[in-house]
């Protein structure tokens, strides 16, 4: 059987319509097999500004019966003297079955309990309506009541159909039917919903281009096609193309052109204008220079072009000239002459003004300069200076988006050195996961010292994110840090960074100053970092490597990769080592829990020859570990050194009783075995591992 479900509603934004049909897909797929309704089910999404669409093939026409058993109440709980209690009468009723069907298996009441399978017309209603108001939107709103239903926009219809028989689904003040619309404009009327097979065949006809790639490559060929007609190729932007797919059913490409005085604007300023709230396309020549022109998509094929193409260049010739005005007026102050001005804007309620934070952004970074080598210390403080500074012009206060890309153009038109220039514009990057990262180690190292301020302070202050809520950006700072740490390959205690950035809040009274703080911020970034790692290694890999004291992002790294090439290369042998040392470490928990003292190690209380074996395999083991660690970091050769160990470590286990009733050889043989220990810690915290035991 097929299902269709689609959900008309008004404009929706862009960015709300993936994620949007992505739920649709995952809880649509979840609840079929919940409900033992998947069978060979293929489920597909379709998505534009006015419709939500899920599609489901190949649905069961009822779902089997199943036997269940339920667990209940302990035995001790149900039963009393033989006979039934209250508890064992409210779990029979509960399981719709008499008292007399439950049993004991073990310490608990279980019954079975025959459930029949709907019939998928019975089970879809309800399973749909619960899809319909559970998509997780940004921002949601009410329309008909307000304590009615919520969605990102108002809904104005739901067509629902199995094998083309209306489903009946009710939300807000909407009843579903079978029938579903047209484009806005040129096809508003009423159509019935089309089969799975025929929906995006209908819709097309109807001027609705219902899938997402389809639509995404039309916009892309009707860019390209306006743009030639200027003389020139849209400028690369992927993210703009995804976004104008998302505003659009069916598009149309206009070309238009502005003065071309405007071109002595920076091409940031220009792509910016168009891009920005416009979601025009710039227009360049082969070799990259722009054009004073631009592409706009419609969503309505209109009958004379030039009309749309006079509105649109109406409304960014208005932009243009008011971004000349900013940019001649900003330039007539020098970057540096504002610096100034930042005394007198707030960075953030309770962590000072801007000018505050550049003083830090200057000690941070040159500390940061000592610790890795990296860039020249007379640049790192003058771009620490002037790196905010374009804060306070009138170009980046009317287009925020251009903070940092002005201050480059600002800095060079002022004859401040490349360098420094780059390294205002680069200290931003990465903005986002996919952007790209600074080429310059000045602007590296800035951008470093920038976020590990704005975390130390934000969690100092009380604001660290809670579960979804990140107002502040701090994952997308955290994820910065260590993704411009790694991809560098910078060396440097980040915990002792955390501190000293803490020093540097330390005027602030409202900025925590407890040790705690940086446990907290620590532990947040190995959140973040084990994110960065979880598509390259086993959880309990990154888990055991990462929790090992170690505070250097790019020797983590190296330990996660190298604890999973072993496991996979070696995958019996690493099993049973690992169990090994894991035994290692409960003996020496439990031996803590017990408050027995550590010792020194007493080599000549060493008797038996399995203890004199694992001693001299210490030893041994020490000088490999050395030359593997101390010397290049070479993780697999001190992982070889670990399983070699292996064998001595079983015998003595088979051989040697650790919790001896003399205490003298029990504490001495607890030294043995915490020396081995400690020898293997900086590989990895093995208690996190998950490991056969058996191996």
């Amino acid at each position: 059987m097929d299902l269709v479900l689609e959900i008309g509603c008004e404009e929706l934004p862009a960015s709300f319509q993936l994620p949007a049909v992505q739920y649709l897909k995952d809880e649509l797929t979840k609840g079929l097999n919940e409900s033992r309704l998947f069978g060979t089910a293929s489920v597909k999404t379709f998505a534009t500004p006015r419709r939500l669409t899920v599609i489901a093939t190949g649905i069961e026409a009822r779902a089997p019966d199943v036997r269940k058993k339920l667990s209940g109440p302990p035995a001790k709980a149900a039963f009393a003297d033989g006979k039934p209690t209250k508890a064992a009468e409210g779990f029979a009723k509960k399981a719709g079955v008499p008292v007399e069907a439950l049993k004991v298996e073990g310490d608990r009441v279980v019954v079975e309990q025959e459930v029949k399978g709907q019939s998928a017309a019975e089970a879809l209603p309800r399973l749909l309506a619960e899809l319909v108001r559970g998509i997780p939107f940004k921002k949601s709103m009410r329309w008909d009541s307000l304590d009615g239903d919520a969605f990102a926009r108002p809904v104005h219809w739901i067509a629902a159909a199995l094998d083309g028989q209306p489903l009946s689904i009710s939300f807000a003040d909407v009843e579903s039917s079978a029938t579903t619309r047209g484009h806005r404009f040129h096809a508003p009327q009423e159509l019935p919903l089309p089969r799975a097979a025929h929906y995006v065949d209908v819709l097309r006809e109807a001027h609705v281009l219902a899938d997402w790639n389809e639509r995404k490559q039309r916009v892309a060929v009707e860019v390209a096609r306006a743009a030639q007609e200027a003389g020139g190729v849209p400028r690369p932007d992927d993210e703009l193309l995804e976004t104008v797919t998302g505003l659009v059913e069916e598009p149309s490409a206009v070309v238009g052109r502005f003065d071309e005085e405007f071109l002595q604007l920076p091409p940031e300023v220009l792509v910016s204008e168009m891009r920005g709230h416009q979601k025009y396309f710039a227009v360049q020549t082969n070799s990259g220079q722009l054009l004073p022109a631009f592409v706009a998509v419609s969503n309505t094929r209109v009958q004379d072009p030039a009309v749309s193409r006079k509105g649109y260049e109406r409304v960014l010739r208005a932009r243009l000239s008011d971004g000349k005005f900013f940019f001649d007026e900003d330039r007539k102050s020098a970057l540096r002459s504002r610096v100034e001005k930042l005394g007198r804007r707030t960075f953030l309620a309770g962590l000072g003004t801007e000018h505050d934070r550049i003083a830090r952004l200057r000690e941070l970074s040159l500390w940061l300069h000592g610790s890795t080598g990296k860039a020249q210390p007379k640049e790192l403080a003058e771009a620490a200076e002037l790196c905010k500074a374009d804060l306070t012009t009138g170009m980046v206060g009317e287009f925020p988006e251009l903070q940092g890309s002005m201050g480059r153009v600002y800095a060079l038109h002022d004859g401040v050195s490349k360098t420094v220039a780059d390294a205002i514009f680069e200290h931003y990057l990465p903005r986002g996961a996919e952007d790209k990262l600074p080429e310059g180690d000045t602007g590296a190292l800035l951008g470093i010292a920038d976020r590990i301020d704005q975390l130390v302070g934000l969690f100092g202050i009380g604001k660290e994110p809670t579960g979804a809520a990140d107002p502040y950006g701090q994952r997308r700072a955290a994820l910065g840090l260590i993704r411009l740490t790694l991809a560098k390959g910078y060396r440097y205690d980040l915990y002792a960074a955390l501190r000293y950035a803490q020093e540097q809040h330390a005027k602030n009274e409202k900025v925590s100053r407890a040790a705690a703080l940086l446990d907290k911020v620590w532990a947040f970034l190995l959140g973040r970092l084990e994110v960065q790692l979880k598509d390259r290694a086993q959880p309990d890999s990154i888990q055991a490597a990462l929790h090992t004291g170690a505070h250097d992002l790019v020797s983590l790294e190296k330990r996660v990769l190298a604890l999973q090439e072993v496991r996979t290369a070696r995958k019996a042998q690493f099993e049973a080592t690992a169990a090994a040392f894991k035994r290692i470490a409960n003996i020496l928990a439990q031996a803590g829990e017990k408050k027995i003292s550590a010792v020194a190690l007493q080599p000549g209380l060493a008797k038996l020859p399995a203890e004199q074996a694992l001693l001299a395999a210490l030893e041994e083991s020490r000088k490999r570990l050395s030359s593997a660690l101390d010397e290049g970091e070479d993780y697999p050769a001190a992982y070889a050194a670990l399983a070699d160990l292996r064998p001595s470590v079983d015998a003595f286990f088979d051989d040697v009783m650790v919790m001896d009733p003399d205490e003298r050889q029990r504490d001495n043989r607890l030294a043995l075995l915490r020396g081995l220990h400690e020898l293997f810690a900086p590989l990895a915290d093995f208690s996190r591992l998950q490991v056969d035991k058996s191996a």
